[in-house]
């Protein structure tokens, strides 16, 4: 029974499969956080940053608010009590932005994680106390990782094109970035660019395979590179996490006249910074207005369930 879990977490990225093999994927991680606060962890919590981001939901005057910024998924507790599981099999980092690492640190603590997959990027931000409302803490953490320096943790960096049995398994193809694309991203600090795209194509009760996208942050350089390379996989692709969180953020959609999504998931960003009238032929959930959102890909059909019923 394969789910899929796109969590609502605050202003940035943590998506959960549940695969056919029974083991758990996890995509990024934001908002998450154990019993036990550090005096860092108190700080980031009480911030200006963070509660800027509880409060502005900017939904447009046409739409009604349902204020689901103001009760954010925490991961941790989310997979505890709903998923029940304490591996992971594979984390994911799709790159290494604040919002995609919020909380990394104690989700290490709170689960047996046996993979992570992580780009070889070269970002370096400053240690200054407060980094934009999050924990300078978890980005040592990460970048301890990224290092080598973490004992126990088997990290692993994969490219577009490079096969293994685990994530044929698990029905996952990378499609980006390749080893150029992340020497440019290096180069040119683009960060977004340098996202792991890949496709997810669990099999359907008919013999043939869904095509569902996680497009992490990914912008322009990714998709010439995926729409040259492969076009037929992501054609009318059946569900897209949409690259970005679904923000308007001044980049070519031409991508979408190939994939044209049957329906795009918006992630946590502030409605008026939504991209809706670019992806308008696509059907449009947001968890500004959903909340959380499961997709149940077990049946002859997806079935979507969201946490805000109205």
């Amino acid at each position: 029974m394969a789910i899929i879990h796109f969590l609502n977490v605050l202003e940035g990225d943590c998506n959960i499969i549940q695969h056919n093999s029974g083991r758990l994927t996890v995509i990024d991680v934001s908002n998450a956080y154990n019993d036990y606060d550090t005096d860092e962890e108190r700080k980031v919590k009480v911030s200006r940053e963070r509660e800027d981001r509880r409060l502005r939901t900017m939904v447009p005057s046409d739409k009604v608010d349902y204020k689901q910024k103001l009760t954010p998924d925490n991961p941790i507790l989310y997979i505890k009590e709903k998923i029940k599981k304490s591996e992971i099999f594979r984390f994911i980092i799709t790159h290494p932005d604040m919002d995609h690492l919020d909380g990394i640190e104690d989700l290490f603590t709170e689960f047996n994680i046996i993979n992570v997959w992580d780009t070889n990027n070269r970002k370096e931000i400053s240690n200054k106390l407060n980094y934009g409302g999050y924990n300078i803490d978890d980005w040592k953490f990460y970048k301890n990782i990224r290092d080598g320096k973490k004992t126990g943790i088997k990290r692993l960096t994969y490219f577009a094109n490079r096969v293994n049995s685990f994530y044929k398994e698990d029905n996952i193809k990378i499609l980006s970035p390749t080893p150029k694309i992340l020497e440019e991203c290096n180069r040119k600090e683009n960060w977004n660019d340098s996202s792991y795209v890949f496709l997810y194509s669990p099999p359907m009760a008919n013999g043939k395979s869904w095509k569902i996208l996680f497009a992490g942050d990914s912008e322009d350089v990714t998709w010439e590179y995926i729409l040259e390379n492969f076009k037929e996989e992501v054609t009318n692709v059946d569900v897209l996490f949409a690259p970005h969180h679904g923000r308007d953020s001044g980049r070519s959609y031409e991508f979408l006249k190939t994939l044209k999504p049957r329906v795009t998931l918006f992630g946590n960003a502030s409605s008026k910074h939504l991209a809706y009238d670019s992806y308008k032929d696509s059907i449009r959930i947001t968890n500004n207005q959903a909340g959380y959102v499961v997709l149940d890909i077990s049946g002859i059909d997806i079935n979507f369930y969201v946490k805000n019923y109205e």
